[in-house]
C-alpha cells in the first residue's frame, strides 16, 4: 500500500490520529489550563477545542492516502468497544528541569486505550509508511512553554488539584492540523466509532 508521503507541500496535509474529548470534557480542562495559566507561566495555551489525546502522529501525507488510512484504522478498531478513561494527573516533558509542554493524563494505565493505540499502530507499521511508535504516554496538551520557567511556580502548577475527569470514548478521528500565524486549526477529516453495544453503559458510569 503505497501512501506517496513525498508529495509536494501543496499537495500534502499534516495529520495525526486522535480521541478529541466531549464538550463537556473540554469544560472540565479549560478550568485547569485557566488555573496553570494563572499562576504566571509564560506559555502559548491551546484553544480548548483543539484539545485531544494523540494516538498516533502521521505527519504530512497526500491526499489520496485517505482512502487507505481509514480502511486500516477502520480494521484496526474493528473489536474495540468503547471505554472510560480518567485524567487526574498534571505533568511535563520532557523533564521537570527542561519543561516545554504541561499536560493531563492518566495516573495509572488503561489498558483498553492502550489496546487501542497499539492495534491502531500495528496495522500502520504494517503498511511500511509509517513507524512505530517507541513509547506512547497519553495525554491531553494543556500548554507549551517558551520560555524559562521560575520552579517555585512550575510546582504551583503541577500542585494544581484537577480531581477525576471521566469520559467516554467512542470515536477515533484523523484530524488535519493546519498552521496559521493566530494559532493551529484543527478539522476531522473523517471519524470511525468503536463498537456501539456499550456506549450507554459507558455514559452511564461518568
Amino acid at each position: 500500500m503505497n501512501f506517496d508521503k513525498k508529495k509536494s507541500a501543496d499537495q500534502s496535509i499534516r495529520c495525526f490520529i486522535a480521541i478529541p474529548p466531549d464538550e463537556r470534557t473540554k469544560r472540565k480542562l479549560s478550568k485547569i489550563q485557566a488555573a496553570i495559566r494563572s499562576t504566571g507561566i509564560r506559555a502559548g495555551w491551546p484553544s480548548p477545542q483543539n484539545f485531544h489525546l494523540t494516538l498516533k502522529f502521521l505527519g504530512n501525507i497526500s491526499e489520496q492516502a485517505l482512502p487507505a488510512i481509514k480502511t486500516i484504522l477502520s480494521e484496526a478498531i474493528s473489536h474495540s468497544h468503547c471505554f472510560n478513561i480518567t485524567f487526574n494527573r498534571i505533568g511535563v516533558f520532557p523533564k521537570i528541569r527542561h519543561p516545554k509542554i504541561i499536560w493531563i493524563g492518566p495516573d495509572k494505565e488503561c489498558q483498553e486505550l492502550m489496546a487501542l493505540q497499539q492495534n491502531i499502530d500495528s496495522k500502520l507499521e504494517r503498511s511500511h509508511q509509517f513507524a512505530k511508535e517507541k513509547k506512547f504516554s497519553p495525554h491531553i496538551t494543556l500548554s507549551r512553554i517558551r520560555h524559562r520557567v521560575n520552579p517555585e511556580i512550575l510546582n504551583n502548577a503541577l500542585e494544581i488539584e484537577t480531581g477525576p475527569i471521566n469520559f467516554s470514548v467512542n470515536k477515533v478521528h484523523l484530524i488535519k492540523s493546519r498552521l496559521c500565524p493566530s494559532g493551529a486549526e484543527h478539522t476531522s477529516l473523517f471519524q470511525i466509532s468503536l463498537k456501539s453495544s456499550c456506549i450507554m453503559q459507558c455514559r452511564n458510569k461518568l
